[in-house]
């Protein structure tokens, strides 16, 4: 009998793409196991959840929430009380599968008591966090930031078995095989990669593409955004002011752009891991509250420079901030270096080991 799993994630312009394309990294390493994956998500406004479809997923859509377009807090990410959201997903486990191998929670708004009710309709349970701001009633838990110290001690049950740090990074086959064949970079800036997430909700993407348009010297830049990116037109039509410029939308092949970059900027999210995984350093800024502490650690190991948070990040700004990295070749080969010995892209198949032990 083939072992079951599902996963319930979500995606939105606030939530952004980022926790279902870590998700769907997992579900693939699974399925090639021989795991039947069946995920569970809420149709937000601006969820990309058709790429589970297109990935060829079952896919169980629950009904939209009353949410406002951008709850003030990550904890309203549900959309609906967690009540209700726990009775639909066990419903559907219920009649689908009967008691799942496994349940991937990868979601901000879901903490133990939403995991508790759900314990009669599945053996075990993996939550996804980076935050560790709420308990969780889990067996395994995966953090993928960088952590001084292990800050889920009184959040789990003493049972629960930890996975921290970027080692454990969920990445696509792609950037395993980038890390294998990566280039040694020169510390010169050659060409730049701009990409702020799928959905980048506070539009960073069009600040840097100003930024870039401001420097006195042109330099080459593929400016990249999500399909959910709801200025992306005008992003493009910002992108055909200089010849330097390519717009691309809703990539598939991202590390070759990684790899054939020089520097980046980008968002302290889960793409960070992207990026260290091809060695390429990064300006970086913090587009949401779960952004900050990330983007504070990948500065102090010298393995990104901190713009800072959004709202106080100007297009003078980056701007700047590129000026001194075109000046500053040995940071940027420094750097690089760095990433490389941080994240080898192998860290789905370190889950899904993980996983296999905690429930043979």
């Amino acid at each position: 009998m083939k072992r079951s799993c599902v996963i319930r994630v979500d995606s939105s312009r606030y939530i952004g793409v980022g926790h279902v394309a870590r998700c769907l990294t997992l579900a693939d390493a699974l399925r090639r196991q021989g795991t039947e994956v069946h995920f569970v998500s809420r149709e937000h406004l601006g969820s990309a959840s058709r790429l589970i479809e297109e990935a060829g997923f079952p896919l169980h859509r629950l009904p939209p929430g009353t949410e406002r377009e951008a709850p003030a807090s990550h904890r309203q990410w549900l959309g609906v009380p967690w009540a209700e959201d726990a009775r639909l997903t066990a419903a559907f486990i219920d009649q689908n599968i009967g008691v799942a191998d496994w349940l991937v929670v990868d979601h901000y708004a879901i903490d133990a008591m939403w995991e508790s009710s759900l314990r009669p309709y599945t053996r075990r349970i993996m939550a996804i966090d980076d935050l560790a701001d709420h308990p969780h009633d889990c067996d395994l838990l995966l953090d993928q930031n960088l952590r001084d110290e292990n800050p889920y001690g009184v959040l789990l049950p003493v049972h629960a078995v930890t996975l921290l740090g970027p080692t454990y990074a969920l990445l696509r086959d792609e950037f395993r095989e980038a890390h294998q064949s990566r280039r040694a970079r020169s510390g010169e800036v050659n060409r730049l990669v701009v990409f702020f997430g799928g959905s980048d909700p506070s539009n960073e993407t069009a600040k840097a593409v100003q930024a870039l348009l401001s420097l006195g010297k042109p330099i080459e830049a593929d400016v990249i955004v999500g399909l959910i990116n709801p200025v992306k037109d005008q992003i493009e039509a910002l992108c055909r002011e200089s010849p330097h410029l390519h717009f691309h939308c809703q990539v598939s092949d991202m590390a070759r752009f990684l790899l054939q970059s020089d520097l980046a900027l980008g968002a302290a999210g889960v793409s960070s891991w992207e990026r260290l995984a091809t060695g390429l350093p990064a300006l970086v800024v913090a587009v949401a509250e779960n952004q900050m502490e990330n983007m504070r650690q990948l500065d102090r190991h010298g393995l990104a420079i901190a713009l800072g948070v959004s709202a106080d990040v100007s297009v003078a700004g980056m701007a700047q901030a590129v000026e001194n990295m075109l000046t500053s070749p040995e940071r940027i080969k420094a750097m690089s270096e760095k990433a490389l010995g941080m994240v080898d892209g192998k860290g789905v198949f370190r889950v899904v080991e993980r996983m296999s032990a905690v429930m043979p």
